[in-house]
């Protein structure tokens, strides 16, 4: 919505939940000194090599957000009492003792050295406001509410006093791309009787999304309230023609082929700007962006800067979230691409993470292809992706 009155902007704060977070805790105790994560993992390391722990930074990084700080855990009692469903390895009593001094020791070594990582900014700003700071709105609008981690809904849940009209949330797990997953009513936060399901799609054509929804066919997504969420039903009212789907032997035919592809399009009138470019990978697209300009169709990484008049936009699978253009393709949705093999837990180290990361992997694809309003082209060399509706089966 466009707010025309200059004093109705003003009364309207647009922010990420970690820039909220930072200005609220940076106001208290001034600049804050955020680890980078490679760092991070470095100390999860040394950490667990100190207390004689066998498990990787990823292992030990993923329990402390998704058990001690998704459940507040301030001790080891608390630790031995906490539900893990979803972690997927079990941990019986003597492994979770051995455990938590390295997922402890990890708070207290930030603390001591005055540094923070991005969850702990959060998670002091809900301590500054629940200690009698008063809440800075009146109103909050959470968009892409999927996406949020549960340190971060109890900083929204404490920036905003209790009212009937008090939150308005906006969200679809079906496009989750980060691996948090939350209960609202765990977080202070009760939508029953107050939420409403939306099938309509506006954005894309029939065909776009009834291709791309069988990328997420078959998966058992949640809703954020103790459900399973659905698909069935979605639709939309306005056809076009049906995605493109193209196999080539190496990376160098199947970028001739997107030069090819973005050349039909421009001779049918869709302008560069109404053109976007989705691939998994950074250097997928800078190899794209390298492709394009060469032959003559200057395009950009949307991750160096944004696009000018004349330029197509080029960026990964998870910077398309938001966007929309007249025409998509996505390129490299390759067996050895997409999944991701780095982003992907190995199943013999936790199974039931494995699964959610290959679902997100999954969700991630659905939402670059939902991007496209008119036309979809996706490509890849070598065998295809095992998520590709219809070419995994053949």
């Amino acid at each position: 919505m466009l707010v025309e009155d200059p004093a109705q902007r003003a009364r309207i704060d647009v922010r990420t939940v970690d820039q909220l977070a930072n200005k609220i805790v940076a106001a208290a105790h001034g600049r804050v000194r955020v680890v980078p994560p490679a760092d991070q993992d470095a100390r999860w390391s040394r950490l667990a090599a100190a207390h004689g722990v066998d498990a990787t930074a990823a292992f030990l990084r993923q329990e402390w957000q998704d058990v001690v700080l998704a459940q507040e855990i301030t001790d080891l009692d608390g630790y031995l009492a906490a539900s893990r469903a979803g972690r997927g390895r079990p941990l019986d009593r003597t492994r979770r003792a051995a455990l938590w001094p390295v997922l402890a020791g990890f708070g207290a070594e930030l603390a001591a050295e005055r540094v923070w990582t991005w969850e702990t900014v959060v998670i002091e700003a809900t301590r500054l406001l629940a200690d009698g700071r008063p809440a800075p709105y009146r109103h909050v609008v959470v968009d892409e509410a999927q996406d949020l981690a549960p340190w971060q809904w109890r900083l929204l849940r404490a920036a905003v006093p209790p009212g009937s009209d008090d939150m308005f949330l906006a969200g679809d797990t079906h496009q989750r791309i980060y691996a948090h997953r939350v209960s609202l009513r765990r977080v202070g936060i009760d939508i029953a009787g107050r939420s409403s399901r939306l099938t309509v799609n506006y954005r894309t054509t029939a065909e776009i999304l009834g291709w791309s929804l069988g990328v997420l066919r078959g998966e058992p997504i949640d809703d954020m309230d103790g459900s399973l969420d659905t698909l069935a039903g979605c639709r939309s009212d306005v056809h076009g023609a049906a995605p493109t789907l193209t196999g080539a032997p190496s990376r160098a035919a199947e970028l001739d082929g997107l030069v090819a592809t973005v050349r039909s399009w421009a001779a049918s009138g869709v302008e560069p700007g109404q053109i976007g470019i989705a691939a998994r990978s950074s250097a997928l697209v800078d190899q794209a962006v390298a492709t394009l300009s060469t032959a003559g169709h200057p395009a950009v990484s949307l991750g160096r800067r944004p696009t000018r008049d004349g330029e197509i936009a080029v960026t990964t699978m998870h910077r398309m979230k938001g966007l929309e253009f007249r025409c998509v393709a996505v390129i490299g949705v390759g067996e050895a691409q997409v999944p991701a093999s780095a982003a992907v837990t190995p199943a013999d180290e936790d199974r039931s993470s494995h699964d959610l990361d290959l679902q997100r992997e999954r969700c991630l694809l659905f939402v670059a292809c939902t991007r496209a309003r008119e036309q979809l082209a996706v490509s890849w060399y070598g065998p295809p992706s095992p998520f590709l509706p219809g070419l995994a089966e053949a």
